[in-house]
């Protein structure tokens, strides 16, 4: 076991010191009843692993549960794969976005996702997300 995490903590010193990380966060819309705050902001927050100029990969936090994200940069904004960490395949999502420069390495980030599988009723509604981005 202490081999095992030691090969771990070797393995992300690698990636951290030759590596961009961005941190990510999409504001959630209060439910019914519920006020803004803070949570809005933070329950959906992330970092990201820039693997090459094309492709990121990477986690966020959404509510208790964690997703798992790729993003493919084309010449403008970026094709987006999100999926939960249990049942990924049943609620995979697929949509794009745009990366908009506020200051020196925030960006604002607008995206639409649109699930791959249709629901039970045969829909298949999007979402339109609002999000801030930090490369480190």
């Amino acid at each position: 076991m202490k081999k095992f995490l030691f090969t771990i903590f070797l393995a992300c010193g690698f990636l951290f010191s030759s590596a961009q990380f961005t941190v990510v966060s999409a504001v959630e819309s209060p439910n019914d009843g519920d006020s803004w705050g803070i949570s809005n902001f933070t329950n959906n927050i992330g970092i990201g692993y820039s693997v090459n100029e094309k492709l990121m990969i990477g986690t966020n936090k959404k509510g208790d549960d964690y997703d798992v994200f790729a993003r493919l940069n084309m010449r403008i904004g970026f094709v987006c794969l999100e999926a939960p960490t249990e049942n990924a395949s049943d609620n995979m999502k697929i949509g794009y976005g745009m990366n908009v420069k506020i200051y020196d390495n925030l960006y604002f980030t607008p995206m639409y996702l649109m699930p791959v599988k249709e629901d039970e009723a045969g829909l298949r509604e999007g979402n339109f997300k609002m999000g801030l981005s930090y490369n480190l």
